[in-house]
């Protein structure tokens, strides 16, 4: 076999020599190679990029599967590794890069396309799926438009409880604080402007919360004591339910919260004074009044009977959300429900807060209201509640009276302006529930409230959707307690239907209670004979059970006693009567003891009342309601 010759050799004429043995060629460098050292380097730059362990693994699977360079060699590469001159060690550094998907991460570089390679939903932490800084807005949403007037939580103590930095803490949380929270959120949600809830109208925002916090709700009920987060949790809740209309769920849901407040003795808290933490007992308060407006707010809109008992009650009033985060002690009165009393209670009282006037307003016409859907009634209870009421209202022209808020600014304290307008909203249901009381026999006997444009004319739209839903029934309370010659009767409404309308709109842009007030409103004008509404709010619709009262005797103003005589008197005091003067004047004198007898026996049965001298008013003439005919519509028996 003929060895071959190389170019120079054929030139010259010589043969080329070979070596026996062949060198063993040396290995260059491996400056592609990647050393453990950076590719750790790289590894940990990704973990501070990415929040996802499974992109490193990803990486880490797809970095072993890349080639080597001293895997593989040909004859053309070992002449391009010995023509090719080395390359910098720190330039092969500065020049390796590791291919991932598509994407060159470079180094350290801060400025690499790294930031493209992870989502947002990826970085941002989340609690039950939701991301925390959409949690920390409604936090702040429920302090800023629903704590106003929902004041159920002291914002100190939350704060330092659930939020680290003025952030959310995203972290395991119990069943209790989970219903708590969600409840938060729920009620928080329709004010948010976050694009999270982008394409949800605002009423129905926080109904995904609901559905959580109905699951926390069920999960809670298996714990054997109660305890007041439970209890406030539950409210909130309650409150939803109520604000999203009144329904079933919402009923049973405020029955929850007043037995809990019972277990808990929140009812009679402050029977005796207490050795707690006073901010710890105005929690426990604000927590029992709240129970009551939702339970009386329930029972008002179903006619129902209420579930707290107003003469058990031993609460001080609460004080201003302002001293109880700053922690300043205010005396509060123990409220006395009577109405006589109630209406002074804080007269002379330190605390002087609109939240507590409110109180007091919604107590009188939880009375009114008692009294206009009783079947019994008393005539001094209703004497003493219309005195009551009306100087109740004297004091509030005194003491916060609607002009006083034409000096406040748009951007003042919406909390304080919106009690203040509820304050003036109680007082106008509970004259129109006291002149309905009286059972006239045509509508034109109740006038409109013609109070409410005033009241309309001060209240600063963008104050009325954090204002307390509950107070959009108010603009319906011309209607409330109807006769049945009423319900027969054409309804137009409110003389100025227009603004009505327009408040119940702004309400509606956030609390669904407000619409279904709307569409109530319009069936009453249509005479629906098949009304969905008559249950749910039964306030607006004729009793079905005839309402026969008992009272003693009616309050006529103005009326001579000469026009009151023996005939108006009923049979069986007339049949007293006559047996005691027959006692008082015998024919012949009888035995003193035998007439002291018969004296006594008579006070068993009930002794009648008289009426000192024919001349004097007979008011305790056992007249009924009935005398109010056709043909004594003249007598105006209560003007406020």
């Amino acid at each position: 076999m003929r060895k071959p010759n190389c170019g120079l050799c054929t030139r010259t004429g010589q043969s080329c020599t070979f070596p026996t043995k062949r060198k063993t060629p040396q290995r260059r460098r491996q400056e592609s190679q990647i050393d453990s050292q950076k590719l750790e380097r790289l590894v940990s730059l990704l973990e501070s990029r990415l929040s996802d362990g499974q992109d490193i693994d990803m990486l880490l699977s797809q970095t072993e599967q890349l080639p080597r360079v001293n895997d593989t060699y040909t004859p053309n590469s070992l002449d391009r590794e010995q023509d090719q001159p080395m390359r910098d060690d720190s330039a092969d550094e500065s020049q390796s890069e590791i291919i991932v998907m598509g994407t060159s991460i470079m180094g350290e570089d801060s400025t690499s396309p790294a930031s493209t390679f992870r989502s947002t939903e990826r970085d941002i932490p989340t609690w039950l799926g939701i991301p925390v800084p959409v949690l920390t807005e409604l936090i702040h949403l429920f302090f800023a438009k629903t704590q106003g007037w929902l004041p159920l939580l002291h914002r100190p103590r939350f704060s330092a409880r659930f939020m680290k930095n003025g952030v959310f803490e995203e972290r395991n949380h119990s069943n209790t604080e989970a219903l708590l929270l969600c409840g938060m959120f729920a009620l928080a949600a329709r004010h948010s402007t976050n694009s999270w809830f982008h394409g949800i109208p605002a009423p129905d925002r926080g109904q995904g919360f609901m559905e959580k916090a109905n699951t926390y709700y069920e999960k809670c009920q298996s714990d054997q004591a109660p305890t007041l987060e439970y209890l406030q949790g539950c409210i909130l809740l309650a409150a939803y339910e109520y604000a999203s209309g009144p329904s079933h769920r919402a009923w049973i849901l405020a029955g929850v919260c007043v037995r809990l407040a019972y277990d808990l003795n929140l009812c009679n808290m402050d029977e005796q004074d207490e050795s707690k933490d006073w901010s710890v007992l105005e929690e426990q308060r604000r927590a029992f009044w709240i129970t009551w407006e939702v339970d009386t707010f329930g029972s008002l809109m179903s006619r129902r009977p209420s579930s707290i008992n107003r003469s058990m009650m031993v609460v001080k009033l609460p004080v201003s959300d302002e001293v109880w985060f700053a922690d300043q002690p205010v005396e509060s009165p123990i409220i006395d429900p009577r109405p006589s009393e109630v209406w002074k209670i804080l007269l002379e009282s330190q605390n002087q807060d609109p939240r507590a006037w409110f109180l007091v307003a919604n107590i009188l016409l939880s009375v009114a209201s008692e009294f206009a859907a009783g079947r019994f009634t008393c005539q001094r209870d209703k004497e003493e509640l219309v005195d009551a009421i009306t100087c109740f209202s004297l004091v509030m022209s005194q003491r916060f009276t609607l002009e006083t808020l034409e000096r406040e600014t748009p951007s003042g304290d919406a909390a304080r302006h919106n009690w203040i307008i509820g304050i003036h909203l109680m007082v106008t249901c509970a004259r129109t529930t006291i002149q309905a009381s009286f059972k006239p026999q045509s509508p034109e006997v109740l006038s409109p409230p013609r109070h409410l444009s005033r009241i309309f004319y001060h209240w600063y739209p963008d104050y009325i959707p954090v204002c307390q839903p509950f107070l959009a029934c108010c603009l319906l309370s011309d209607r409330a307690y109807p006769s049945k010659e009423m319900a027969d009767a054409p309804y137009t409404g409110y003389h100025n239907s227009d603004l009505v309308s327009l408040v119940l709109s702004q309400y509606a842009s956030v609390w669904n209670l407000a619409s279904i007030v709307i569409n109530l409103r319009a069936s009453l004008m249509r005479h629906d004979k098949d009304n969905s509404f008559e249950k749910r709010f039964a306030l607006f619709f004729p009793s079905r059970v005839p309402n026969n009262r008992k009272d003693d005797k009616p309050t006529i103003g103005g009326l001579d006693g000469g026009e009151l005589r023996v005939e108006n008197v009923s049979a069986e005091s007339s049949s007293s009567d006559s047996e005691l003067q027959q006692l008082l004047q015998p024919t012949e004198l009888g035995d003193a003891q035998t007439l002291m007898t018969e004296l006594a026996n008579m006070a068993g049965r009930g002794l009648p009342r008289y009426v000192q001298g024919d001349t004097q008013p007979d008011w305790n003439s056992g007249l009924s309601l009935n005398f109010l005919d056709d043909d004594h519509q003249h007598l105006n028996y209560l003007q406020l």
